[in-house]
């Protein structure tokens, strides 16, 4: 005996059978849509969906893509979740925050609950934080605490850049960028095999701006804001088998520039809006100047008393 359907069921079961066939259809699709990330977090290559940590990562391109005016290493905090950066010195000795933990004190002597790692090798003095980001890999942030696997001073967590490896065939680019008050970005590189077993990579970096604050205090114009920076790299790999290589790296870098330009009194009691002293070109610096008030000091001599 066959029973009737009623119109409403019916419908029903049409749409369950429609959605299951349209699953049925895009979910190879879908899954060959994920990429697979390859992080080190755990000292050790693995997919960044079996890593039992919380890791953000950026590939190389994204950071080409970030750094191509010629921004310095704070940049990166603009791109990851959690991530905060700010600097007293300009375009050195960088402050990091990670979930909002991080030091705000500005002295280059004090130690950072977030650590730069540069290809393996931990960046601890705040200068060196502050290295130039070009020809990069990836970087790889992992919220911390770390200590068990990078030691002291990675509380709040690591962020890792990895440069470019030599390739055993020709690798090489250049590129350039020129932008508003003289800003000039230079980049390029170039890698390849000497050997079956020997391979190079040689890299390199100018960034330059202008000067463009006036000082009003010196009557100056175009005193500050500028500066040169020239950044290179040289790296040398030695491969004799799959399970053994050895890679030497080393790196220069040079900064002439002004430090960071801090204004007083643009801001009214009780509120944050800007006011009619702030003039973003110039500003009034008495370069450390401290005036001397000297005064006479008259000696007189009694007999039987020395002053």
């Amino acid at each position: 005996m066959m029973k009737r359907v009623s119109g409403a069921a019916a419908t029903a079961a049409k749409c369950l059978l429609a959605a299951a066939a349209v699953g049925a259809i895009t979910a190879p699709a879908f899954a060959q849509e994920v990429e697979t990330v390859t992080v080190t977090a755990e000292r050790y290559s693995e997919n960044e969906q079996n890593v039992p940590l919380s890791v953000a990562t950026l590939s190389g391109d994204q950071l080409d893509a970030i750094y191509q005016s010629g921004e310095d290493i704070k940049a990166i905090a603009n791109n990851l979740p959690d991530v905060y950066a700010e600097s007293s010195n300009g375009r050195v000795a960088p402050r990091f925050y990670i979930r909002g933990l991080g030091n705000t004190d500005f002295d280059l002597a004090d130690s950072q609950p977030v650590s730069i790692i540069m290809d393996g090798v931990v960046e601890e003095n705040t200068v060196l934080k502050s290295a130039p980001i070009y020809d990069q890999a990836d970087v790889e942030v992992s919220r911390g605490p770390q200590g068990t696997l990078f030691g002291r001073n990675t509380t709040a967590g690591v962020i890792k850049f990895t440069s470019k490896a030599p390739t055993s065939t020709l690798d090489d680019y250049f590129t350039a960028s020129y932008g508003e008050l003289g800003s000039t970005m230079v980049e390029g590189a170039a890698g390849d095999g000497l050997s079956d077993t020997l391979s190079f990579r040689v890299s390199g970096q100018w960034v330059h701006r202008d000067n463009y604050i006036d000082n009003g205090y010196t009557g100056v114009n175009n005193a500050l804001g500028g500066y040169d920076e020239e950044a290179a790299r040289a790296q040398l790999l030695y491969q004799p088998t799959d399970n053994f290589s050895m890679l030497l790296n080393v790196n220069g870098w040079s900064l002439s520039g002004t430090a960071a330009v801090f204004r007083a009194n643009i801001m009214g009691p009780g509120n944050n809006r800007i006011n009619s002293n702030y003039v973003w070109d110039k500003v009034w610096f008495d370069g450390g100047f401290v005036r001397r008030r000297s005064r006479t000091i008259r000696r007189c001599t009694t007999p039987g008393v020395r002053v």
